[in-house]
């Protein structure tokens, strides 16, 4: 068993060497959901943080938690922070991104991306942030884009829809944001791995949800006892 994906909100993953290659993308938050009442749209949510240790130690034969952030559904006149993925609880976290504002005023609104994570890591970089309701409030904010082992996350536009793009290159996704709104509707959803939902709009006296921040990440490799190499290739 040289390689193991990780989905699940928790699972027990058994040693079988002595060091094992940790990579964690946190989860993205939603956007900004809007109420019956003026402002009427919400700001782009935050992308999730990534976290890798390459040479981490562990015992053999030991149980360790692997916990996945799962996908957060956004909500009408509020928003909801991404989740954090964690191996061994503190040992290695990676952050989830921060929901959109909602009810943003035009040319705010703007989800800070994933960061901060706990745990001695080999590479850290930080999700994008997610976009701010256009100046002039003609479209609502997109979600900001998870970091992966390639850099940052991508940061979600303050001018136009476009959001921001992933790196986090799993076997679920990219992590791209989930585009800005310019006619009314309820947010888009992030893309998986850990990309931030996009704010709703309502052009109208309805209450309409922000897009849903996508759920996180988690790969462990064992290392060869012997060699120092790992048991593994790819991502």
């Amino acid at each position: 068993m040289a390689r193991i994906l990780y989905t699940a909100a928790s699972t027990a993953f058994v040693a079988k060497t002595t060091r094992v290659r940790v990579r964690l993308w946190g989860g993205g938050g939603t956007g900004g959901g809007n109420s019956a009442t003026s402002p009427n749209q919400g700001g782009g949510g935050g992308g999730g943080e990534y976290a890798a240790q390459i040479n981490l130690a562990v015992v053999p034969g030991t149980s360790y938690t692997v916990a996945v952030a799962q996908t957060v559904a956004g909500v009408s006149n509020g928003t909801a922070n991404g989740q954090a993925t964690t191996f061994a609880s503190t040992t290695l976290v990676a952050n989830g991104g921060t929901g959109g504002v909602a009810n943003a005023a035009n040319g705010a609104g703007s989800g800070a991306g994933g960061t901060g994570g706990g745990g001695t890591a080999s590479t850290r970089n930080n999700g994008g942030r997610g976009g701010n309701v256009h100046a002039s409030g003609t479209n609502s904010g997109p979600g900001g884009g998870c970091a992966g082992s390639a850099g940052v996350g991508g940061n979600g536009s303050d001018a136009a829809t476009t959001a921001g793009t992933g790196t986090a290159l799993t076997p679920n996704g990219t992590g791209n944001g989930g585009n800005g709104r310019t006619t009314a509707g309820a947010g888009n959803t992030g893309v998986a791995a850990g990309g931030g939902g996009g704010g709703s709009r309502s052009a109208t006296a309805v209450a309409r949800a922000g897009g849903s921040g996508l759920a996180g990440y988690a790969i462990i490799d064992h290392q060869a006892p012997c060699s120092g190499m790992l048991l593994g290739v790819g991502i």
